[in-house]
């Protein structure tokens, strides 16, 4: 195998592959001068695929008329309740979960959902639209700390994000999405026979779909297993300012929500140091209300589908490889 091995070249190629979800692999090779030939190219995009440096493209569907993204933070009684009660009810309709455990019994869940959910959720804690949702790409090969966070310059607004359009796709078209959803460089050629439609009609639908949909490639530098999740919930006027304080990092995070309420998933290495930072940005009142806390289970439902046996294990790679090590996919997606 032929790879690059280097940090900083999976973060050149993880920045290029976020410009154009659908490059190919001689633009990607155009690219990076370091980069000599269009099967090194290939080559370390499946180690990085492997390892779990690059992962499959999320999908997040833009609000839009029929279509509104929305947040919740309930308190439940177990990872079961969780599942039982809030996923398995509401299965169409949530897209991701967290599940924390916190001090003295509470445990808590985030959901992400679009739409109304069919089975109302006890004891919500905190529930809103999400207005807005900014992908923080990681501009560095390993987190570095902070040494003064600065104060912010003045107060900031990200507008709602909501498209001029309506949600209102066939059944194949959301069938395409799925696919996409699970691996979104499939060949529309291997689209077309899944769904029994035209490579043609499998190219228009994908089309369709790119108008709807934010497309990214989550990235974890020094691999997925290497970070923990960190997710936070407050009030800010300076939500600009909190994002870029998180842009030193070496994996994608999140920042989400509405003018009234904001929250942040930051993926790191350096947790506790996180953590120190939103207690720093409440002592200095950029923010306010804060809420953060470690989750310690997710759930989204392609990796349900996956466990089930329902979708074959060669559709998830990205990059060709004749031999494939057996996956455990992760439930990493914050989307």
């Amino acid at each position: 195998m032929t790879k690059i091995n280097k940090s900083h070249i999976h973060l050149t190629l993880s920045h290029i592959l976020n410009d154009d979800p659908d490059i190919a692999l001689d633009d990607i090779r155009a690219k990076v001068p370091e980069i000599k030939s269009r099967i090194i190219v290939q080559d370390t995009l499946v180690y990085m695929e492997e390892q779990q440096i690059l992962m499959n493209p999320r999908l997040l569907i833009r609000n839009c008329e029929g279509y509104t993204n929305y947040y919740m933070i309930a308190r439940v009684k177990s990872w079961d309740d969780l599942y039982r009660n809030v996923i398995c009810r509401n299965y169409e309709f949530i897209d991701s979960a967290l599940y924390i455990r916190s001090w003295e019994g509470n445990r808590l869940a985030y959901l992400k959902y679009h739409n109304e959910l069919q089975k109302e959720v006890d004891d919500v804690l905190e529930e809103g639209p999400l207005e807005y949702y900014e992908v923080i790409y990681p501009q560095c090969i390993t987190d570095e700390k902070i040494e003064n966070i600065g104060e912010p310059d003045e107060k900031s607004k990200i507008p709602a994000d909501k498209l001029d359009k309506r949600f209102d796709w066939d059944y194949d078209t959301k069938q395409v999405f799925e696919w996409l959803s699970i691996n979104y460089r499939l060949n529309l050629t291997r689209i077309g026979k899944l769904l029994d439609i035209s490579r043609t009609t499998a190219k228009r639908k994908k089309d369709l779909v790119k108008e709807f949909v934010h497309v990214h490639y989550p990235t974890y530098i020094q691999s997925l297993y290497s970070y923990t999740g960190v997710l936070s919930s407050f009030h800010t006027e300076y939500p600009g300012f909190v994002k870029g304080i998180f842009r030193n990092l070496s994996a994608t995070s999140y920042l989400l929500g509405n003018q009234k309420r904001t929250l942040c998933h930051i993926n790191t290495t350096l947790p506790g140091y996180v953590i120190r930072v939103f207690e720093k940005l409440e002592a200095k009142a950029i923010i306010e209300d804060l809420n953060v806390e470690i989750p310690v289970k997710n759930w989204n439902r392609i990796q349900e589908e996956y466990k089930l046996g329902r979708i074959p294990e060669k559709l998830f790679w990205m990059f060709k490889r004749k031999k494939r090590k057996r996956i455990e996919l992760p439930g990493s997606s914050f989307t």
